[in-house]
């Protein structure tokens, strides 16, 4: 987990990604009669129908978008059925299923009566680039009347030399200006040519563990896109300059945000970037809000699985091999009382008392050490196997004895009350105790106790207490995020 703690102006990303819009983009006219227009091929809108509000001009043209993409122009006068009135401000876009690159686009003109002008007049043309929500004008401001009342088509197109247009967008939208004459323009086709572009990475999976002062953000990489194998991971917090959080991810990355003010909402964008070449990819923004002082730190969370997927919180258990004391009511006639295994890094897959110690309510396990030792997280396991009661866990209490005392001192989190009730079912059900504002449970620990309290099916069956040890602080980037 990386950990930040310097300026957030050694931060400013270079370049951080670069625009996919082009400056020398460029409008080109030409006009020809009906018989004579011919489609464009590898035109990406062809059978696709946009979304518009426009209304349409009933009298001199169809109410159906389709025409504008059906790869064929008006050969008779007049055919409103082949032409669509775009008034003043109206528009009409598309969106695409995957990312796709634009090297050109091309609008007809047509009418094929003598009320009108063959006009084409195009306010603004906007795309949405993939990772990102909103749209972005990339041309605008074309005026071309043609001069002509019947018989021809008139047509401008939009290049950008042999660069494209666009590259890697999701969604296009044309927005049409003024008209020459009468109440609207009218358009016989729209085509833009282009192809896929290159896939972006995406965002799966993002939690946000909210603390006093701090945050851990959490997540994964869902696809790392087009020809990459890895991506950068960026963080915006409240509209900042965004800062790169994680290099070089495969799949999961984590990073914990200091500095917060307790009891305060804060507002957060994640994005992501590829290697193939840097390719910005989607994002993903929401709030979290620091808990307020005075609020508990250090919290159980639960979560249950099949004791065939059940893995071991950490590769070594600092309680393994260590004698445990087993004091109080012990539900003997349905679970072994021997504590020891409780820490053998196993549980069981089929029914069998062997496995699993009943500890009823007022009992407890306690381990002393003949070191100090240092917790980073503590999970209770508990499993009951056969058909006829129920599989659940109470913990009353969890203490410490810090070297140089001989006093027990409780975690400041809440009990855990009786919880479970899956009957019937083989699972195994997990309560993990962490600190989310120190990142680890206690240090110099000499003894470690466990109360349990009050279940509705007589005793909490445990078959695994694990203690995982603190991880080695990782070397700090040279760089930092300060909120404030």
């Amino acid at each position: 987990m990386n950990k930040i703690t310097v300026p957030s102006l050694m931060l400013m990303l270079m370049g951080f990604f670069a625009s996919n819009v082009h400056a020398e983009l460029v409008w080109t006219t030409g006009s020809c009669a009906p018989s004579e227009w011919t489609a464009l091929s590898d035109n990406i809108l062809l059978n696709v129908v946009g979304t518009s509000a426009a209304s349409g001009v009933k009298d001199y043209a169809s109410l159906d978008l389709a025409v504008l993409t059906d790869g064929k122009v008006p050969q008779t006068t007049p055919d409103k059925d082949g032409i669509f009135g775009f008034r003043k401000d109206e528009n009409i876009s598309w969106m695409f299923d995957s990312p796709m690159t634009i090297d050109q686009i091309k609008v007809s003109s047509c009418y094929l009566g003598g009320a009108a002008y063959d006009g084409v007049h195009i306010a603004k043309v906007e795309a949405i680039f993939f990772g990102g929500s909103d749209w972005v004008q990339i041309a605008g401001d074309f005026e071309y009347n043609g001069g002509s009342t019947s018989g021809s088509i008139n047509y401008i197109v939009l290049r950008n030399g042999d660069d494209p247009v666009a590259e890697n967008i999701l969604g296009l939208k044309i927005t049409f200006g003024a008209c020459e004459t009468g109440f609207a323009n009218y358009y016989a086709e729209i085509e833009a040519v282009g192809r896929a572009g290159a896939v972006g990475p995406t965002i799966g999976s993002v939690d946000v563990t909210p603390a006093k002062t701090k945050a851990i953000f959490s997540g994964s990489i869902a696809d790392a896109g087009t020809d990459a194998t890895m991506c950068n991971v960026y963080l915006s917090i409240n509209g900042a300059t965004p800062v790169r959080i994680a290099k070089r991810v495969t799949d999961s990355f984590e990073y914990c945000l200091e500095g917060l003010e307790s009891g305060t909402t804060y507002s957060y964008t994640l994005s992501v970037s590829n290697n193939a070449p840097a390719v910005k990819g989607t994002s993903r923004s929401g709030t979290f809000t620091t808990l307020a002082i005075g609020d508990l730190t250090t919290v159980w969370t639960v979560s249950d699985v099949v004791p065939e997927t059940w893995t071991a919180l950490s590769s070594t258990n600092l309680l393994a091999g260590i004698a445990a004391e087993v004091k109080g009511p012990i539900a003997t006639s349905f679970s072994s009382d021997k504590p020891g295994i409780l820490t053998d890094g196993f549980v069981p897959v089929g029914g069998g008392i062997e496995y699993r110690v009943g500890f009823q309510q007022n009992s407890y396990i306690e381990w002393v050490f003949d070191k100090p030792m240092s917790f980073g997280q503590l999970r209770v396991s508990a499993c009951y196997l056969d058909d006829y009661i129920f599989t659940r866990l109470a913990i009353g209490a969890v203490s410490v004895k810090i070297a140089g005392s001989d006093t027990w001192e409780k975690f400041d989190a809440e009990v855990l009350s009786d919880i479970g009730g899956r009957y019937g079912k083989k699972v195994v059900l997990c309560a993990t105790l962490s600190d989310i504002e120190k990142g680890y449970l206690a240090k110099n620990v000499v003894a470690l106790k466990i109360d349990f309290g009050n279940v509705g099916a007589l005793a909490s069956y445990v078959v695994e207490v694990e203690a995982a040890g603190i991880k080695k602080p990782q070397k700090k980037p040279g760089f930092s995020v300060i909120v404030r």
